[in-house]
Formats: C-alpha cells, structure tokens, sequence
C-alpha cells in the first residue's frame, strides 16, 4: 500500500492555492512582476535588513506559534519576513515605537482588555503618527468589537474573525497587505524626495521670494512672473576683495567667500530679511518689513565681520573690511531669462542708488551709508549714532539725496572719535556748501586732528583746498554725481 504524503499548502498566485508534497525540497514564495512564484531557498540569501517586519500581538502564545508556522517559508518581492511578538497592547505599543519599519501588524482585540487592540490603533495612527504601517485586526470574540463600527471608526486595513482565517486567506491577506505598504512607502519616499528637492531649490530662490509672487513652490513659477513691492535693500560688499583674492588659490578663494558668506548670511536671516542674489562676493539682501531690520542687520554684519577677523587672524590670515549701503523704495521682483533659464531678480532704481551707497562706503571710509530715505522710515532713528555725510545725484536723476553714515558698528574707539567731532564734521559740511571753504577748512582739520583716520573729513579737506585755488564753476551746488558705481 503506498504512504499517502502530507500536502503543504503553497501560494502560486492571488487567486489558487496549490499543494506540494512534503518530500518536496522546501519551497517558498517570491515575487515577479507583481506575481507570486515558487522558488527554492538555497537561491535565496535574504538579511535581515532585506525582510518585511511583521508584528504578531495576541495573548495566546499558540497563535503565535501557528501564524509563524503557516507563513515560515513565505517570500513577497524577493523578501521574507521577520517576526516580532507581542503579547499585550503596552508592549504592542512600545515594539511599534521601537520599529516604526514594521510592515504588517496581526493585532488581537481582546487581551488585557476588552478594547486593548483598538487602544493600539489609536495609538500608532494618532500619537506615533504612523500611517504606514498595515493593520489587520484578528479577533476570537467578535462580538465585543463589531466589524462595521471598527472599520467606520479605527483605521485599520482589515478584519479577520480567527476561526474564518485559514491558511490561504492568510496568505491572500499578507500579500494584499504587504503589497500595499510597498506602495504607499514608495509614495512617501517620492514625496520626502520632492520635500528635499523643494528645499534644495530654496536655497537658489527664496521661499520668500516665492511668497511675494504668490507661488506656492518654485514649480509654480513661470517666466515674466513679477510683483511691485516696497522694501529697503541692503548691499554689503568686502573691500579691496581684488587683491586679497589674488593672493589665494581658486581652492582658498572659493573657501575664503564661503566662510565669509557663512558669516553675515545667518546675519540677514535673524533680522528678517532674505538674500535676493550673491554677486562674486557681494551680498544683496531684501528686508520686506521694516527699514529697522536693514539698519540692525548692517550694523550686526560690522560686529560679525570684527569676531571673523579675530578669526582670520588667528590663522595667519589677513583681516577685511565690508562696506554696506541701505536704501528704501518701491521696486519690482520677479522672474527673467528665457525658458531653459530663469532667474529670480528685483528691478527698481532704489536698488542701483543702494549699490551705488555701498560703493561711496571707500570713498568716505564709512561702514554703513543709508539714504535720507531710509533714514525717515525708521521707527526711531535715535536710537542709531549718525551723521550727515552729503547730498549725491545719480547720474540720469534730478533729484539729489542726502546720505548719512551709520556708525554704531565700528570700534569702541572710532565711535567716540567721531561723536566727539560730530559737531565740527556736520559743521564743517554746512559751511563747505555755503561756500566758505576757509571756515569750513579749519573745522576740518580740527576732525583730523582727533582722528586722523577720518577719511571723510579728509575728502571734504581737500575739497575746500582745491576749490580754494581753481575756483568754482557757475551754478554750484556742492552735489557729487554718481556717474558709475565707486
């Protein structure tokens, strides 16, 4: 008589159950093109890192046992499964806070209480926030948690009574479920991907910018998007940069700008205010809500500039100087270039008078200039030390501007010099334009004499000196023309 063989029931596909003969060598389940085949282990070589996570909680340690043995050899998408056990709804919760990978979760109902298992749903959906993870509830007693109000209520992939749960529907359930976490992690890893890609592109164009065009992400914009806005402009740019980059190698340059940009960039950041552009190593920034933010940004910039020195400095390398220029208008920001090209950038003539502000900075041996402008939009100018520097005309303009220096960001030593001359130096400018250079020399050199390194006061010497001997011409105004940026 021949020996009848044990069957072991085996998953060839979604729809049939096949059986193999015990004497079999071993099989287990793979998948190929989204359909399950069978394979034998030896040309399997799974890690653990290459498993699905399945968590089996339930009270009774036989239905670990069982679930464990019915899906020993099982194989989705060229991975097993590794089995985590837990016996009550605490410990369910902690293993789901400890392996927040886990796949697929077989979640009893009924253990320590009534409502233990649907205790676990709330919370791995509600205060682990996880809504990746499948779950399928198994319970011995439906009666205490009935099928429909659970699903309208809890967020739960499926619902098995354990009686009806035999070895093919099991399977069927696992694969249908592992194939949906599969899917939704792809989605999440797309969508964290378009996050990071979002915030990579951030970094190229502001995110307020963006919010000044009202576009939600910079896949929204289009070429020729612009907005009219009012803001104040800052312009920050290193001194005598030429013959220090000279000096370094293109590998220390492009480090030297990048330290010094990490420096003043979260500088602009905390006062409000978000850098437009870089231009080699000029900083242009943008401060859409009050002139103060600008104003404190460019003096927080000279004392950050100061502790970088000390820095440089200890390193063998030299110190620098920043010249910042501050001005406030109407302007217009929006998207240029052409279709494989764009590029977000502000268009207004207060953002040339503010380059042009930061370019008189050499000239007049300022840290900060600001325009009168900007100076009136100030909640309390004040509470800022300043002084009248002159009246410019940008060349194609009629209007002149009156420009003042902003030196709370210099030295100690160099703010008491110039508050100590403050009277002679704006004394000396009102006699200069009045035309009585004698006078206006002696005040002068009465600034030079308390501090000698007052290159303003030194450019208005030389003025009276050389205005004295030439001359001047008919219709003088004392009003320099900024004809190209100093």
């Amino acid at each position: 008589m021949q020996k009848e063989t044990k069957k072991k029931p085996i998953i060839e596909n979604d729809d049939q159950l096949i059986f193999a003969d015990e004497d079999d060598s071993e099989l287990i389940l793979m998948e190929e093109d989204d359909e399950l085949i069978v394979t034998y282990p030896e040309n399997s070589s799974s890690t653990k890192e290459d498993t699905w996570k399945i968590l089996i909680v339930d009270d009774e340690i036989e239905i670990h046992n069982v679930t464990k043995l019915a899906l020993n050899d099982f194989t989705f998408g060229g991975k097993t499964l590794t089995f985590l056990s837990a016996y009550s709804g605490e410990e369910a919760k902690k293993l789901t806070k400890q392996h927040p990978d886990i796949a697929l979760i077989l979640l009893d109902v009924v253990m320590e209480s009534d409502d233990a298992g649907l205790e676990v749903v709330k919370y791995i959906r509600n205060v682990l926030g996880n809504f990746l993870v499948r779950i399928i509830l198994r319970t011995g007693q439906p009666g205490q948690a009935p099928e429909d109000m659970v699903i309208i209520h809890y967020d739960i992939n499926d619902y098995k009574i354990k009686t009806e749960l035999t070895t093919r529907k099991l399977f069927t359930a696992i694969v249908s479920a592992l194939r949906s976490f599969r899917t939704l992690t792809r989605l999440e890893d797309s969508r964290r991907e378009l996050t990071q890609v979002a915030a990579a592109a951030a970094r190229f164009v502001p995110r307020q910018f963006l919010h000044f065009l009202h576009k939600e992400s910079i896949n929204d914009v289009k070429l020729g998007d612009w907005v009219q806005a009012t803001m104040t402009i800052l312009f920050a740019d290193i001194r005598s940069f030429t013959s220090i980059s000279e000096t370094l190698s293109p590998q220390e340059n492009f480090d030297f700008i990048n330290s010094y940009l990490h420096q003043v960039g979260s500088v602009i950041r905390q006062h409000n205010g978000f850098i437009d552009k870089y231009i080699g190593d000029a900083v242009m920034a943008l401060f859409p809500e009050t002139a103060d933010d600008a104003i404190r940004a460019a003096i927080e910039m000279q004392k950050q500039v100061v502790i970088y020195n000390q820095q440089r400095q200890n390193s063998g390398y030299q110190p620098i100087t920043i010249g910042i220029g501050v001005h406030s208008g109407s302007m217009m920001l929006g998207i240029i270039g052409e279709e494989e090209r764009l590029e977000s950038t502000v268009i207004a003539d207060a953002v040339n008078l503010a380059s042009r502000l930061e370019g008189l900075t050499k000239l007049y041996g300022a840290g900060i200039i600001t325009s009168v402008k900007t100076l009136s939009q100030l909640d309390d100018p004040q509470k800022y030390t300043c002084r009248f520097l002159d009246r410019v005309r940008v060349k194609g303009k009629q209007d002149p501007v009156a420009v003042f220096e902003i030196y709370d960001g210099d030295s100690v030593s160099l703010q008491k010099h110039k508050n100590q001359t403050h009277t002679d130096f704006e004394h000396g400018i009102w006699l200069y334009y009045q035309q009585n250079f004698t006078e206006a020399q002696q005040r002068f050199e009465r600034v030079l004499q308390v501090n000698d390194q007052d290159l303003a006061a030194r450019l208005y010497l030389h003025r009276c000196e050389v205005s004295q001997k030439t001359g001047l011409p008919l219709k003088w105004e004392g009003i320099d023309v900024l004809r190209r940026k100093t």
